[in-house]
């Protein structure tokens, strides 16, 4: 009998210490078709808590949290988070968008923000802290005009509505509202670059310039400078021997490729180097014309401040991303300038399809350049546009140095620091057309 009472008096204290709440089990299944409507990109209402299950539920706790409802972001569906969630008077506030949230209506607000330049990023799908940034950016932009406008970072229903509309109407400059039927009217603002030079060519005057003295990685269109290095110390028929340096390279180098031991003219290798981007080949030249790419890079130091590139410093022949490695625009038409003068510098930077002749460790091989400025299928494509050189690297954006010709007058143009390349060829397209409008 004592037994059993002490049986039931340790189920009585069960009870009372772990109630049972079998009126508030939640509808699971439910829950995430609600998160899904709302647009959380969960996968399906599997009735599974999962990882994206519970980060949609963090999200929303942390939105319902900071309204002043009582709920705490522990990502776990109890009672109160489904029953708020579940209210369609909470809606608008839970399809608010926020650091940590993800899926295609971020990637459209990203892409926004991108064409907006508030958003040197990739439109990944992920709202992270470059996005949070650039939608602070937005919000500042706009907060005297929309008064309602929270500067939190956050994209409320409202804000992001407002955000994918046309922002013109309130004045924003910004490249997706440059209007190229006027090209005289260019203003640094409806460039995507970060940093922009246009020149002309005959006379050097500067025609128009954005931050163009501001040090910058130049990645590839170091090159421009490594071949006017290379030519004023080579002899271009000479037959050479790449050297076992040419593969002391980055891992995610771009390459022609050639081989240590391989041999060849050092025009071919030069047209290798630059048609390519041969980060092997810019070793060899480096190698082959100072005996190591350390002596080269001073020689084009060197050279450099002859040219009068007062804001440049080169440790490198391939433009990979190092300390102490930087250029200007300014600089970078300064050099194209010049090279341009030099006739194979000339012909080598305005070729789009070169064979490299067969030699002792490979056959033939065709090198070609498919920039779209230069294909008259692609929409980007610019009549009368010819080289000079691109460059790329994740820190470094998209770069490039470029001329144009028509109606005697001849243009250079370089851009850097551009999220991609088809920003860089419509910047291109509008300093051309821009510096034929004022010279006209």
């Amino acid at each position: 009998m004592r037994r059993c009472f002490i049986l039931l008096l340790v189920l009585c204290l069960i009870l009372f210490l772990v109630p049972v709440k079998a009126d508030t089990v939640v509808d699971l299944t439910s829950l995430q078709q609600r998160l899904l409507s709302l647009g959380y990109e969960i996968g399906t209402a599997d009735g599974i808590l999962g990882t994206k299950t519970k980060s949609a539920l963090m999200l929303a706790q942390t939105l319902l949290s900071d309204a002043g409802f009582e709920v705490s972001s522990t990502g776990q569906p109890d009672a109160v988070t489904a029953a708020l969630i579940m209210k369609e008077e909470n809606s608008a506030l839970l399809h608010t968008l926020l650091k940590g949230s993800w899926g295609s209506r971020v990637r459209g607000a990203q892409e926004k923000l991108i064409n907006l330049n508030l958003l040197r990023d990739s439109a990944d799908g992920k709202y992270g802290a470059n996005t949070e940034t650039a939608v602070l950016a937005f919000e500042k932009m706009l907060s005297d005009q929309v008064p309602d406008i929270q500067r939190d970072g956050r994209l409320s229903t409202e804000e992001y509505a407002l955000l994918m509309s046309d922002l013109s109407v309130y004045g924003i400059e910004a490249p997706i509202y440059f209007d190229d039927d006027h090209p005289e009217k260019l203003k640094e603002t409806y460039l995507y670059a970060k940093h922009a030079c246009l020149i002309n060519a005959v006379t050097g005057d500067v025609l128009f310039e954005k931050a163009a003295d501001e040090q910058a990685e130049p990645a590839s269109t170091t090159k421009i400078v490594t071949l006017i290095t290379a030519l004023s110390l080579c002899n271009p028929e000479e037959t050479i021997v790449i050297p076992d340096e040419a593969t002391d390279v980055p891992e995610d180098s771009t390459l022609v490729p050639v081989e240590p031991g391989e041999m060849m003219t050092m025009q071919d290798l030069l047209y290798g180097m630059m048609i390519r981007s041969g980060n092997d080949a810019a070793n060899a030249v480096a190698v082959l014309c100072s005996g190591s790419t350390e002596a080269f890079a001073e020689q084009m130091n060197r050279k450099a401040a002859e040219l009068g590139m007062t804001n440049s410093h080169f440790v490198n022949a391939h433009g990979y991303s190092a300390e102490g490695h930087y250029t200007t625009v300014r600089d970078l038409v300064t050099a194209a300038r010049y090279g341009l003068t030099q006739e194979l510098f000339r012909k080598i930077v305005t070729c789009l399809k070169y064979t490299l002749p067969a030699t002792n460790k490979r056959d033939s091989l065709v090198l070609t350049l498919k920039w779209e400025i230069f294909d008259p299928e692609s929409e980007y494509y610019i009549p009368n546009a010819a080289g000079v050189k691109s460059g790329y690297t994740s820190s470094a954006g998209f770069c490039y140095v470029g001329a144009y010709q028509q109606d005697g007058t001849t243009l250079i143009a370089a851009v850097m620091g551009g999220k991609r390349r088809s920003m860089a060829w419509t910047d291109l397209k509008r300093l051309f057309a821009y510096g034929m409008a004022v010279t006209e």
